[in-house]
């Protein structure tokens, strides 16, 4: 897994690549889905499946809405997810 700055963390989500960034990281789970996460596995913000972008729609903290914009991958389309949904992909 490789370190990243936040601000750089967009392209590695973008590739679905692995990575580690301040209070951030992206990881490939064992069902194939790729996510990204703010402050731990409790909150997943963007998710990857068979070819479709998911986004968290929850609010946490004025840090993690930082984290959303920072990691936010170069797709035109999302599908939009609560929580409890982002963690069932």
């Amino acid at each position: 897994m490789k370190n990243v700055s936040n601000k750089n963390a967009g392209w590695s989500v973008e590739h679905c690549e692995a990575f580690k960034g301040s209070n951030t990281y992206g990881q490939h789970e064992h069902n194939g889905v790729y996510k990204a996460y703010s402050y731990g596995s409790h909150f997943p913000i963007y998710a990857f499946k068979e070819g479709r972008w998911y986004r968290n729609t929850d609010k946490y903290s004025p840090s993690t809405s930082k984290h959303q914009g920072q990691l936010k991958p170069f797709a035109s389309e999302f599908i939009g997810l609560d929580t409890a949904g982002m963690k069932a992909l």
